[in-house]
């Protein structure tokens, strides 16, 4: 066996084992004989890479899923494996594989064929030499939960000295650090009496440094830009970035300044986006058409250059010429000036998440929702803890085919508005491919409900400071020990059913939602939402939920996919004229796309361009009130027109389509929140 990181390489005969030791998942690679694998240097590979070996086969045999492809020398696609059978002239070749963990196959002075079969099974692609042949198998962690722990005591200037290792994490320190899978999830923190870094865990080197004051306030403020510039930190009186060349920048007047930290991180991530088109993945990009020509700049040509040049470009291009492109966050988060916050950080900076303390205003207003580290919770605003983090890491997100759902007290109602507003061709080739199941709410089923692994649970029996009162008697929430299913949605007024859901999140749910009365219909809607993909409060906003509405955990992911893991569109349509719609776009992020993710969403009325997911933008050109209605009876998305959400319970007309104009024309006040985002 070799062991090199998060990766472990073990031989049995004639496969190759890859084991992939921070996700728990492996892939096998099968020769036609015996393999002498030997470890070999990560620098002969262009890719990041975890762990490299060699060793020379006839015949390689691997799974390959949709995105595989082969590659030539300099990186650039030779062609995708979706044939079924290619043949590849003498040469270098690198043939990148996507399955459990990134494999590349680095192919050296060989011709080959390659055969490929429509399915997910061990030998999905098959590659014939026509000699025996050197090839090198290099492979990286997907690396989406923490692989090791820092241990930090109650002192702000033992939190500035471990920051920078939560970097260590990153793959690779160029614009290619923008796609999320090259951004490792960093190491956990935990507090102890000293400080304790483990020795695999390295402070990268990118000549950014980020002088601030040793408080949390600046610290955590500055927490995800040091780690997306692997940034050193040294202790100011003035916080600024500081570069190698001598350049230097404020980041606030005596405290590190979230407006300021946040604003630079979104310039330097959006502007690598583009920039990293010169590099592995060439595709077109939306955004890209629309902004590269008025930078200072031109994308492609910086791309090799060190991180302090490609910095003083990005600081010199206006903020007008790419400020409607940048994704949104998840969520923003409120943390407190306490040692005990310094524990959620490194699941905040993975998802780049501004982070302001004390007051919530000063997070970015562009959010999904704000996360706050303890109660009081604003209302739609959701409880951040390290157990719903953990518990969302733990548990891979699931295929609808294979959901179930629990509704405990509702009417026959919610099955049919469930159906109603379901997306997606997996829907209807089943009427209702996931298991749901209902019952009266008693104080044995809420508890063995929620101690079994559903998707989603409702119950609809009201939290009272005793607890659920159930039809037999009352359930304290605190006495179910292990919470098993997924997301909880419970009924209760304030602070009292806030508390009952966060408890449950610390317990085994990952996420969840308390609203003081949910309607039968509601429950349905926001299920079927959830059932096509979409992150829990957008499920719920898009349901018609009315009240004060209160969230735990990370209510931003999507715990289920459809389609192969395409997130849910959203179509957000407003009216110019009572026959004249503008049409807008956005993705969500689901499990497998996160900020610096990619979509692409192939219709009649939107841009075949790829996107990144958390953009909104707008697809030319407009649209006739006939062309709505077609569109929104369509099924393909959520659908919001002039700020109302259409749940499909009836077809919708041109006629309805104008009514709705004609209601935003004369009130254009309603133009303020017509996304629903």
């Amino acid at each position: 066996m070799t062991r090199v990181g998060p990766i472990d390489f073990e031989t049995v005969g004639e496969t190759l084992r890859i084991h992939d030791e921070v996700m728990d998942t492996t892939c096998r690679i099968a020769a036609d004989d015996a393999m002498d694998v030997e470890q070999v240097s990560d620098a002969r590979f262009l890719f990041p890479v975890d762990a490299t070996v060699s060793f020379e086969a006839t015949t390689l045999s691997m799974p390959a899923n949709s995105g595989s492809c082969v590659r030539d020398e300099g990186g650039d696609v030779e062609r995708p494996l979706t044939e079924s059978e290619a043949a590849f002239p003498r040469g270098t070749y690198y043939i990148e594989i996507e399955a459990n963990c990134k494999v590349y196959v680095k192919v050296f002075d060989a011709a080959f064929e390659v055969s490929f079969e429509r399915h997910h099974g061990p030998d999905a692609v098959t590659v014939t030499f026509d000699d025996r042949t050197l090839v090198a198998i290099g492979a990286r962690s997907r690396h989406e939960r923490p692989h090791e722990t820092i241990t930090v005591p109650d002192d702000p200037g033992a939190l500035l000295e471990a920051l920078p290792f939560l970097g260590a994490a990153v793959k690779e320190w160029s614009p290619e650090r923008s796609w999320p899978t090259l951004r490792g999830h960093p190491p956990r923190i935990e507090r102890g009496d000293d400080l304790s870094i483990p020795p695999a865990l390295s402070r990268p080197e990118t000549g950014v440094t980020i002088a601030t004051p040793a408080t949390y306030e600046s610290l955590y403020a500055v927490a995800p830009l040091a780690y997306y510039l692997g940034a050193d930190m040294i202790e100011a009186s003035e916080p600024e970035l500081r570069l190698d060349n001598g350049y230097r920048q404020s980041l606030g007047d005596d405290a590190v300044s979230t407006e300021e930290a946040t604003a630079l991180l979104e310039r330097c991530f959006f502007l690598d986006t583009l920039v990293r088109t010169a590099g592995y993945y060439d595709v077109p990009r939306q955004e890209y058409e629309a902004v590269a020509g008025a930078l200072s700049f031109y994308p492609p040509a910086v791309y090799d250059e060190a991180i302090a040049e490609q910095l003083m470009e990005y600081l010199e291009a206006p903020r007008s010429t790419f400020e409607g492109y940048v994704p949104r966050p998840r969520y923003a988060a409120a943390l407190r000036d306490d040692p005990a916050d310094a524990t959620i950080l490194p699941y905040l900076v993975r998802d780049l998440v501004p982070i302001a303390v004390g007051d919530d205003r000063a997070v970015s207003d562009r959010a999904l929702v704000t996360g706050h580290s303890v109660p009081p919770i604003p209302e739609g605003d959701t409880r951040l803890s390290v157990g719903g983090f953990e518990h969302d890491l733990e548990r891979p997100v699931r295929d609808v085919m294979e959901e179930r759902i629990a509704l405990l007290g509702v009417g026959d109602t919610a099955r049919d508005a469930l159906s109603d507003v379901l997306v997606g061709e997996e829907h209807r080739d089943d009427a209702e491919p996931f298991a749901l199941d209902t019952a009266v709410p008693t104080t044995a089923t809420v508890r063995d409900t929620l101690g079994t692994d559903y998707g989603f649970v409702h119950v609809d029996a009201p939290l009272t400071d005793a607890g659920f009162a159930c039809r037999d008697g009352v359930l304290d929430p605190a006495t179910v020990d292990s919470v098993s299913a997924r997301v909880v949605s419970v009924v209760g007024e304030g602070g009292i059913a806030g508390a009952a859901l966060d408890g449950l999140v610390e317990r085994g749910a990952r996420a969840g939602v308390a609203t003081p009365s949910i309607d039968t219909r509601a429950v349905g809607r926001t299920v079927g939402r959830f059932l096509s993909g979409a992150p829990v409060e957008r499920a719920v906003a898009w349901s018609g939920a009315s009240g004060p509405i209160r969230f735990a955990g990370d209510v931003t992911t999507c715990p289920v996919v459809i389609g192969g893991g395409v997130p849910i569109p959203q179509y957000a349509l407003r009216s110019e004229g009572i026959d004249c719609h503008r049409l807008w776009v956005r993705a969500w992020w689901s499990g497998f796309n996160s900020m610096g993710g990619l979509t692409a969403l192939y219709a009649e009325h939107v841009s075949d361009q790829y996107r990144l997911v958390g953009t909104e933008l707008e697809q030319p050109p407009a649209l006739s009130s006939e062309a709505v209605a077609a569109l929104c009876n369509e099924r393909e998305a959520v659908y919001v027109l002039n700020g109302d959400v259409y749940q499909h319970d009836h077809e919708m007309t041109p006629d309805e389509v104008r009514q709705s104009a004609a209601r935003a024309l004369a009130d254009q006040s309603s133009t303020r929140n017509d996304t629903q985002f």
